[in-house]
């Protein structure tokens, strides 16, 4: 796939371990980038500009701050995806030009590693993508393929990764257990998605946790235990910005606690300031990787840009962050369909980013807003069956189960193949202080409402060994 995009760009190489120094017109071809643009883009003019002091800068033909270039870098970048949101099923091989040129522009510009430029939608157009590394598991996810001995092998391949040595005084093998809980600080939200209980359109409370009222919130949590926080946000760019969460960041790591966040898409240059805050991952669901339906269940708002949320990783990666969540919505598309895109996308992101920890959780439709009817029904065995196929198809990757699940269930996979879960969650912004965990207010209701010692309890008498923090992946396999 590299050698064929090479091909058709000479002056790209294909091995992220090899990216030669070009001069400025190779890297940046001005004339016929210039040209297809006029063709295109109703703002020709001023795209040309700046992709004319973008050549200039890279050419060394004149002289900027780092904070100028990085700017720079940060519009070529959303310039971007602007032009894939313009060009859906639209797009030829002077748009690959443009967009990869673009891609190593911006790239080079904020003075981040160079590499060949993102391959995304190669994945969504070749269903071999990455089979050679999960062509086996994809034959697991045929329910001919026997479930319990499915089962049998999740379990020991997990016991065998993130259990503890047997022995004489304790036969047998504990395993570990990373407990987590989310932290919600707004579910204010320009987003119509039509299966979200934040959805805009939505006459619901609506709760934008200011600093100094989300302290307490983290408060409670730390002090139930937990070293290890997700911050969860709608989508409201006013409100919602980088800045807003990194302060959040930095209190909670100056409280000995390790934040991931779960929101809306960043810009390389906003996941570099939660890296820099102390953000230790992020989670992001593509939802479905079916473009045409994702279009249908995202009709308004700017989580319509299917490429801005499916490149989100990426750029997460490439700012730093070293903890890749992944995942989709199961019942809103063919759930083989989705499973084998984001088994296809693991591949591709492990591939190019090595020293990246990958996190699957597939959370599936219980509830939704009235109206919507999820197309898809997912039965336990199924979803069962797909935490496992992921345990055997990425035996190092963390597996997430959250509380949308039942208790019974959620202590059925806890004792096959998960690794990591969420307990006295609550969805609603500021639930933990007031207690009401269940307003009109939350994204979806907890299904499993045990209290965090009584899943701590049931653990310990299951022989887990219970981690609260995240530690070094040199150290253990708890990252």
């Amino acid at each position: 796939m590299m050698k064929e995009v090479s091909e058709n760009l000479p002056f790209l190489d294909a091995s992220p371990l090899h990216i030669p120094v070009m001069p400025i017109e190779a890297r940046l071809p001005l004339h016929p980038l210039c040209e297809w643009i006029r063709r295109v883009d109703d703002h020709a003019e001023a795209r040309i500009d700046v992709l004319q002091r973008a050549a200039a800068i890279l050419g060394g033909e004149c002289q900027t701050s780092v904070s100028e270039r990085r700017e720079l870098a940060d519009k070529i970048e959303h310039w971007r995806y602007q032009h894939l949101n313009a060009r859906v099923g639209k797009l030829v091989t002077e748009d690959s030009r443009l967009l990869d040129a673009l891609d190593l522009a911006a790239n080079e510009l904020a003075g981040r590693q160079a590499r060949p430029p993102r391959r995304t939608r190669d994945l969504l157009r070749d269903d071999s993508f990455g089979t050679g590394r999960v062509s086996e598991a994809c034959e697991m996810l045929d329910e001919a393929y026997p479930l319990s001995r499915l089962i049998e092998q999740a379990t020991a391949l997990t016991i065998e990764r993130f259990g503890e040595p047997a022995s004489v005084a304790s036969p047998g093998s504990d395993r570990r257990m990373l407990l987590y809980a989310p932290l919600y600080l707004s579910n204010h939200c320009i987003n119509h998605c039509t299966y979200c209980g934040f959805r805009f359109p939505l006459q619901i409370e609506r709760t934008h946790l200011t600093f100094d009222q989300a302290k307490p919130e983290a408060d409670i949590l730390i002090d139930r235990g937990f070293r290890h926080i997700l911050l969860v946000g709608g989508d409201f760019p006013k409100l919602t910005t980088a800045e807003y969460y990194g302060e959040m960041i930095e209190y909670l790591a100056q409280r000995g606690v390790a934040t991931a966040v779960e929101i809306a898409p960043q810009s390389t240059a906003d996941y570099a300031k939660l890296v820099r805050a102390g953000a230790c991952g992020v989670t992001l669901y593509q939802e479905t990787y079916d473009e045409v339906l994702y279009a249908k269940y995202h009709p308004r708002g700017t989580k319509a840009w299917y490429d801005w949320r499916f490149e989100g990783l990426d750029r997460a990666a490439e700012a730093g962050m070293r903890r890749l969540g992944l995942g989709f919505l199961m019942g809103l598309a063919d759930p083989m369909d989705d499973m084998k895109a984001m088994m296809r996308h693991a591949v591709y992101l492990q591939d190019r980013y090595p020293d990246c920890t990958l996190a699957f959780s597939l959370p599936r439709i219980h509830d939704a807003p009235q109206g919507f009817q999820p197309p898809h029904s997912i039965d336990d065995d199924l979803f069962v069956r797909f935490y496992c196929v992921l345990r055997l198809a990425f035996p190092e990757a963390q597996l997430v189960l959250s509380t949308r699940e039942n208790a019974a269930l959620r202590d059925r996979l806890a004792t096959i193949c998960i690794t990591q879960m969420s307990a006295g969650s609550c969805t609603a912004p500021g639930g933990y202080e007031s207690s009401e965990c269940h307003s009109s207010g939350e994204q979806f209701p907890v299904t499993d409402q045990r209290s965090v010692e009584t899943v701590a309890d049931w653990l310990t008498d299951h022989s887990f060994r219970l981690t609260w923090e995240i530690v070094a992946q040199n150290e253990s396999k708890d990252t």
